[in-house]
């Protein structure tokens, strides 16, 4: 997710639930090798498609949730031609504290996007063991504002499944 964050997949047992019009796809199809999970919409915008992803990272460092939903934007920013923070809040609990931030951003060809993030905190046994989810949806603003409710949704489910397997009768 960043330099101060493992850059290898994090083996989290998540479940969530995919909306439906969405479709997984293999993150590296879409140029998004680092993230666990990617969903696109397919039926939207011929400009953009629209998506979905949920990255993992391991956070032993003690940095504070807005320090990294900062990262996360600077990161972002490397490779855009503008982005603007539009509106952040401060979620969860002291224990699992998490951001949401709306980013407006500008590609290097001239297409406008918006981007919402959400960054979790999931705590480990020890601080050290800390991880984050960065789930995102990206789309045009006219699909952005059509799509929100599904992204909320997806963010609503995701869970880590505890000592159950998915064919256990849980989702994944």
């Amino acid at each position: 997710m960043n330099e101060a964050m493992t850059q290898d997949r994090v083996s989290l047992p998540l479940g969530f639930d995919v909306p439906d019009g969405w479709v997984p796809v293999e993150p590296s199809s879409v140029g998004a090798e680092g993230a666990v999970f990617v969903a696109v919409h397919r039926g939207t915008d011929a400009e953009f498609t629209p998506n979905i992803t949920l990255s993992v990272g391991q956070r032993p460092d003690q940095a504070q949730i807005t320090d990294i939903a900062d990262e996360a934007v600077e990161r972002l920013g490397r490779s855009m031609a503008a982005l603007e923070v539009v509106r952040r809040k401060v979620i969860g609990t002291g224990i699992a504290p998490g951001v949401t931030q709306v980013l407006r951003i500008r590609t290097g060809e001239g297409q406008d996007l918006v981007q919402t993030q959400v960054l979790l905190t999931v705590p480990g046994a020890s601080p050290a063991e800390r991880l984050v989810l960065e789930i995102a949806c990206t789309a045009t603003p006219e699909a952005a504002r059509g799509l929100g409710e599904d992204f909320r949704r997806f963010v609503g489910s995701v869970h880590v499944r505890r000592g159950t397997t998915a064919d256990e009768g849980e989702d994944s």
